[in-house]
């Protein structure tokens, strides 16, 4: 255990609070919780803070800034000091994970309000949509099933796609029809299968599509679309 000074300047608790930015009900409710105890009292019973109190508050302060609980502190303060870097890199997996949840909500966000005159409904499903696939893209994250080159694969087939676009060929001509059969089972990979997943994809399609994801736009999302339905129409007269 550290030795306390002995000797120094003594605070009382509002003065304490005003050189350290805290409140005294802040400082009440750390002693109230163990957190922080003061070396001594006046004979009035007024608490005194010496300088080991100040720089205890001041680590504190430095833990609560990077969202600790109270409780965690205390115990790394006081008991567990040495677990301290485990603790650290637990909180910072939790911090990641919130991080990645509130960028999958603001890209939801984004693609709901993209459109300033949007029915209700749609707009409605198509946060469903959304939720939807981001939770499968999360769960394929998890389960480490989504091929490393995902990314580069749909940039490939895009520039595949748009070009045929670009050539001014209708989407239900055979090569448009080719890729999208690609597309179609990539589609359905990412999906596992699952009908809802793909009834939102194809949602996300037509009425949300993302303004470049891999390369791929609104004009070549509904491009896409079209040649889906397309190949569709052909395999059933087939």
């Amino acid at each position: 255990m550290t030795k306390r000074a002995t000797s120094g300047r003594r605070w009382r608790i509002g003065e304490l609070a005003d050189a350290t930015g805290l409140t005294v009900r802040a400082l009440r409710h750390y002693e109230h919780v163990g957190l922080l105890r003061p070396r001594s009292r006046t004979a009035g019973r007024q608490r005194l803070y010496d300088e080991d109190d100040v720089r205890r508050i001041y680590r504190i302060c430095a833990l609560r800034d990077i969202g600790l609980p109270l409780t965690t502190i205390a115990r790394m303060l006081d008991r567990d000091r040495a677990a301290l870097g485990d603790v650290l890199r637990a909180h910072r997996a939790r911090v990641d994970a919130e991080i990645a949840r509130l960028e999958s909500l603001r890209a939801m966000l984004d693609l709901v309000g993209a459109k300033d005159a949007i029915d209700p409904d749609v707009m409605l499903a198509t946060i469903e949509a959304t939720s939807r696939v981001l939770r499968r893209s999360d769960a394929r994250r998890r389960e480490g099933s989504a091929p490393k080159d995902v990314e580069a694969r749909w940039r490939a087939l895009g520039r595949e796609l748009r070009a045929c676009m670009n050539a001014g060929e209708p989407p239900s001509a055979p090569a448009p029809r080719a890729i999208a059969r690609e597309a179609r089972a990539r589609i359905v990979d990412f999906a596992g299968g699952d009908p809802a997943t793909l009834e939102a994809l194809a949602h996300l399609r037509r009425f949300a599509p993302p303004k470049d994801l891999a390369g791929w736009d609104p004009p070549l999302m509904r491009y896409l679309d079209e040649a889906l339905t397309a190949l569709g129409e052909t395999e059933e007269r087939a």
